[in-house]
């Protein structure tokens, strides 16, 4: 018979053979996972204040470049009250500097008036006191005159009186006479020195006070009064002028606050592809409302299991190829990262389920490299689609299988 017949038998064996070989060929020369998933970050878009969206966000799979527009919300009850305050004190106190400096101005001038009307009368005093020195400069030459005079009697009548010629009682007269010449000339020389004294003193801006001179005190009285009101109000301009620039730069925040609750335009913050989002326009949301999920495509990769027991093969940084579940163009990856099957692993925000990992499968991310993969927005750049990986071993490793065989078997 036809099966019977040695050369079907031989061709049935090798085709045996053939089948034995292309099956286990693939897990000796490599490692092939067929649960891999294209996955992506996305980044979550909160709202920043409490207002009415009022431009809508693009739809979703809408193209978005860096830093575009996404969406503006706005707030007509932002409270300004402290706003107002802030401004309403800041004029009190601008406000408040001028009139102080209005009232400095106008001391300034009563203070102008007090010390011209004070060189007037210091003018006018030295001008008295010099016609009274000259008048008294004549008194001294009269009074030393009339000394003379009463000297030369008196030695007259001594003379006469020796020639018996005057009485005693005569002599006696001239002798007070002249007494009374000398008191007068030493009384105008001290009433001279006295002018003089005051004549200096005043030339130094010194008064001293004397009859008719009443004025000269009050008004240096008031020019001092007058002073120190105009440098206090010249420390309460400082203090207000401090405290209005002050005010000042409270507005500025303020104002800077105010704007920012009032009206807040949502930038992309990078060149993706909308993957939700949870508002249309007129849509009210609160502060850190989730609006919108922008979908990453810079980076993607594919998260597979293997079997634990081929963990130190596959290590960061070796090379892989990818191929969509589909599709034949071939696409190359590194391992980015490779964890045990009890490794804890954080929930990040990705786009796509991972894998659901059994007992004893490693967990390892293949990081694609830049493609046309990156800029398929259009298909949300194939995030959440099925692809194979495979690894390729560097050698066989027969050695260290049967050694792993034999540790099983004994």
């Amino acid at each position: 018979m036809l099966l019977n017949h040695r050369i079907t038998r031989i061709t049935v064996g090798i085709l045996l053979l053939t089948l034995a070989v292309v099956v286990l060929l693939p897990g000796l020369t490599g490692f092939t996972s067929l649960d891999g998933t294209v996955n992506a970050r996305f980044a979550v878009i909160n709202a920043p204040i409490d207002g009415e969206i009022g431009q809508a966000p693009p739809r979703i799979g809408t193209p978005v470049a860096e830093n575009e527009t996404l969406l503006t919300i706005r707030n007509e009850r932002v409270n300004r009250a402290i706003l107002a305050s802030l401004q309403a004190e800041g004029k009190t106190a601008a406000d408040r500097v001028t009139a102080l400096e209005r009232e400095r101005d106008e001391l300034v001038a009563l203070r102008n008036q007090l010390a011209h009307r004070l060189e007037q009368f210091k003018n006018a005093t030295i001008a008295s006191l010099e016609r009274e020195l000259r008048i008294m400069q004549k008194r001294v030459e009269v009074s030393r005159a009339q000394d003379v005079v009463a000297r030369v009697d008196l030695d007259r009548r001594q003379e006469l009186e020796s020639k018996g010629i005057f009485t005693r009682k005569m002599v006696e007269a001239a002798a007070a006479a002249g007494a009374a010449t000398g008191g007068e000339v030493e009384i105008s020389n001290l009433s001279l020195d006295l002018v003089e004294q005051r004549l200096m003193a005043l030339r130094e801006g010194i008064f001293i006070v004397g009859d008719g001179q009443n004025d000269v005190p009050y008004s240096r009285q008031r020019q001092d009064e007058v002073i120190v009101r105009i440098n206090d109000i010249n420390t309460r301009i400082v203090e207000n002028s401090t405290r209005a620039d002050q005010i000042e730069r409270q507005l500025e925040e303020e104002e800077k606050r105010v704007r920012s609750l009032e009206q807040a335009e949502i930038a992309s913050p990078f060149s993706g592809v909308v993957w939700t989002r949870n508002v249309v326009n007129g849509s009210n949301v609160i502060l850190n409302n989730e609006l919108l999920r922008i979908l990453d495509c810079r980076e993607l990769f594919v998260d597979i299991l293997v079997p634990e027991v081929d963990y130190d093969e596959i290590y960061p940084g070796r090379e892989a190829e990818v191929r969509l579940l589909g599709r034949s163009e071939v696409f190359k990856g590194k391992v980015q990262a490779v964890k045990g099957s009890s490794a804890v692993v954080e929930k990040d925000n990705l786009a796509a389920k991972e894998p659901e990992a059994k007992e004893r499968d490693a967990r390892i991310r293949v990081q694609l490299l830049p493609s046309a993969l990156n800029t398929d927005f259009g298909n949300f750049c194939q995030v959440g689609r099925s692809a194979q990986v495979r690894i390729s071993r560097h050698n066989l490793q027969l050695t260290q299988w049967i050694k792993g065989l034999w540790f099983n078997l004994f």
